[in-house]
């Protein structure tokens, strides 16, 4: 079975979440729920973006407009309003992975990867970054870097059953048997004890 990625709104993110659990595909980083989004509460104030009313402001405006497009299946249109967002308006690293998390929907996982990099410049302690980097070198056939990507993650919040699933894929990928054993026994503890 093959997953298949959709774009959710959760605190005005627009995140990725996968449908189905078959291997060998890696999960990209699915958000919980609403009452607790993971992305905001990672994301270190000084990083957060605009600290202005006005500026906080227009960037909810983007996130808005771009998680209609979204909504929509209008992917292009959405990377349009982050890209806009990213040439004229304040910096901010959930302006890069949102619009890394379109590319990655509409196939043009390279251009993710470059957004994901760029978010995590702004921002290296963002473990949801960091796995759905992995999922987009998984997806170029990059495995190491995958791996280094989960791992990263993983040093972050040891307790990510996501990334331990998806080190778990690549391991398994890469020919690391008892590896990726371990860390699927590790991901199924995780999920089991949520």
């Amino acid at each position: 079975m093959n997953r298949i990625l959709t774009v959710l709104t959760v605190a005005g993110l627009s995140v990725l979440t996968v449908a189905g659990c078959a291997r060998p595909e890696p999960a990209a980083k699915a958000q919980p729920s609403a009452t607790a989004p993971r992305a905001e509460a990672r994301t270190k104030a000084t990083h957060a973006g605009p600290t202005s009313a006005e500026g906080a402001a227009e960037l909810r405006s983007v996130f808005s407009e771009a998680n209609e497009y979204v909504l929509d299946g209008q992917l292009k249109e959405a990377a349009s309003v982050y890209e806009k967002a990213i040439d004229s308006g304040p910096k901010s690293f959930k302006l890069h992975y949102n619009l890394g998390n379109v590319y990655m929907q509409s196939g043009s996982v390279d251009k993710a990867i470059t957004q994901y990099r760029k978010a995590l410049a702004m921002n290296p302690e963002d473990a949801d970054v960091y796995v759905n980097l992995g999922v987009a070198y998984f997806k170029e056939g990059r495995l190491e870097e995958a791996i280094d990507s989960y791992k990263r993650a993983l040093a972050l919040d040891k307790n990510d059953a996501v990334a331990h699933y998806n080190l778990g894929v690549a391991y398994e990928k890469a020919g690391r048997q008892s590896e990726a054993d371990s860390e699927f026994a590790t991901h199924q503890q995780l999920t089991r004890n949520q």
